[in-house]
C-alpha cells in the first residue's frame, strides 16, 4: 500500500509546534476558571496532553505563566492613553478597558490578582507610563502607587461585582426590616436601567467618577496635581 495510513501522524517531527507561549496561556486560563483561580504547571500540562517538562521550556515557573496571563490581558487594555491626555481623563478609557478585559472570569481574577507584577515586562511597562503620567501632571510623587493600586483595586472589585445578581444588595425577603434601602436599592436598578446599563455597570461608572474626582482632590491639598489644567 501507497502513502501513510489516513489519522496516521507521520514519523519524525510534527511540521507545526505542539507547544506555543499562546495555547499554554490559553490552558491557563481555562484552568483558572475551572478551578477558582488555581493554576499549576502539571495541570496545564494534562490539559494540553503533554508531560510538566514541556511547560518549562516555555515557562520557568508556575508564577511566570500567570504573568503571560497578566499580559495577555494588558494587551487588551490601550495604556498609551496617558502619554496622550492628562492623567483623570486618560483613567476613564483605561478603567473601562480594565474592566471589559477581565471580564466575567473569576478564576482569572483571583490568579493575577494575587501575583506581583515582576516577571511580566508589559505590565511593568504599563505601570510605568501611568505613574509617570500621574508625576508629569504635578501628582504628589508618595501618593502616585497608592493612586494606582487603588484604582486596580477598585476595578478588580467592580469586576467581581459584576458577577453578582443584579439585586444583590435588595433585602427582597424581609422588605420591612430595611425599607429605605429596600426603596433606594430599588431605585438604583430603575435609574440603570433607565440608562440602559446593567446595575454593576452603573455602579462601576459611578464609583470611577467618584474615586477620580476623590484622587484629585486629595492630590490638590498636597501639591499641584488634581487641578484642571
Amino acid at each position: 500500500m501507497s502513502g501513510s495510513e489516513p489519522g496516521r501522524r507521520r514519523a519524525g517531527r510534527p511540521s507545526t509546534a505542539v507547544l506555543t507561549h499562546e495555547r499554554i496561556v490559553e490552558a491557563a486560563f481555562a484552568q483558572a476558571e475551572e478551578r477558582g483561580g488555581e493554576v499549576s504547571i502539571a495541570a496545564i500540562a494534562r490539559r494540553l496532553g503533554v508531560q510538566p517538562p514541556a511547560i518549562y521550556n516555555y515557562f520557568s515557573s508556575k508564577a511566570e505563566v500567570i504573568a503571560g496571563m497578566r499580559g495577555a490581558i494588558g494587551r487588551r487594555i490601550d495604556s498609551t492613553v496617558f502619554s496622550r491626555m492628562p492623567w483623570q481623563d486618560a483613567v476613564i478609557p483605561w478603567a473601562r478597558e480594565y474592566l471589559d478585559a477581565l471580564g466575567g472570569n473569576p478564576g482569572t481574577i483571583a490568579a493575577i490578582a494575587t501575583t506581583p507584577i515582576d516577571s511580566e515586562p508589559e505590565s511593568i511597562e504599563e505601570y510605568e507610563l501611568i505613574v509617570n503620567a500621574l508625576r508629569r501632571d504635578g501628582y504628589p510623587e508618595h501618593r502616585i502607587v497608592p493612586a494606582l493600586v487603588a484604582l486596580e483595586s477598585f476595578i478588580i472589585g467592580s469586576a467581581l461585582d459584576a458577577l453578582t445578581p443584579e439585586d444583590n444588595m435588595s433585602p427582597a425577603r424581609a422588605p420591612e426590616q430595611a425599607p429605605t434601602l429596600h426603596r433606594l436599592e430599588a431605585n438604583s436598578r430603575q435609574a440603570a436601567a433607565a440608562a440602559g446599563l446593567p446595575m454593576s455597570r452603573a455602579v462601576f461608572e459611578f464609583g470611577l467618577t467618584a474615586l477620580v474626582a476623590g484622587l484629585r482632590a486629595l492630590g490638590a491639598e498636597e501639591g499641584d496635581g488634581g487641578a484642571t489644567p
